[in-house]
């Protein structure tokens, strides 16, 4: 797929504002409102800090499986010091742009948070995801002003459920504050 890595400053200054903007949103809320529970597969797409991927872990437990995806070796990095730190084992990290290597429709949900507006090629990224997603699995979006801010190729959420419609066969089935949850019907 050729996308780059941030270069470090962006990717300092970016982590920067998330970490900061994590002091005001409720992860638990957002892994609880797509409906992760124990035993699910899930991929963390962009995983960057592991702000959802180590709650998730916890969620899911040792029958699930939390498959934390970035293109950020600092960020891969990161997320495996902190499974460490807390002992989670059930985190598989993967350092890529897109492809995830994961097995076809395996993956009960996808976290697409505040990273989507940053990929350039993202027909590649929603092939990949529409792929490793079970038949009913979801797909959790959210993209806040961080991502937004740095993002090129903005695509509104009107129109990316639209397009999820009618290229992807999905249904949104939850949408609050920014946050949408589409399932895959076939």
């Amino acid at each position: 797929m050729n996308e780059k890595q941030m270069p470090a400053l962006v990717f300092k200054i970016m982590t920067t504002i998330m970490s900061v903007m994590q002091i005001f949103r409720n992860i638990d809320n957002e892994i609880m409102y797509v409906g992760t529970k124990y035993g699910d597969y899930v991929l963390d797409f962009g995983c960057g800090l592991g702000f959802n991927t180590i709650p998730a872990a916890k969620i899911v437990g040792s029958k699930g499986k939390i498959f934390a995806l970035d293109i950020n070796q600092k960020s891969i990095e990161i997320v495996t010091q902190k499974a460490e730190k807390y002992n989670l084992k059930n985190i598989n990290t993967i350092l890529s742009d897109c492809n995830t290597g994961i097995e076809n429709k395996s993956i009960d949900i996808v976290y697409l948070h505040n990273t989507f507006p940053m990929i350039k090629n993202k027909n590649d990224v929603l092939n990949e995801i529409y792929k490793v997603l079970k038949i009913n699995g979801k797909l959790s979006y959210i993209s806040r002003f961080g991502s937004q801010l740095i993002g090129k190729n903005m695509m509104t959420d009107k129109n990316l459920e639209k397009y999820l419609r009618t290229e992807y066969n999905t249904e949104l089935i939850k949408h609050k504050n920014g946050h949408s949850i589409f399932k895959k019907i076939k």
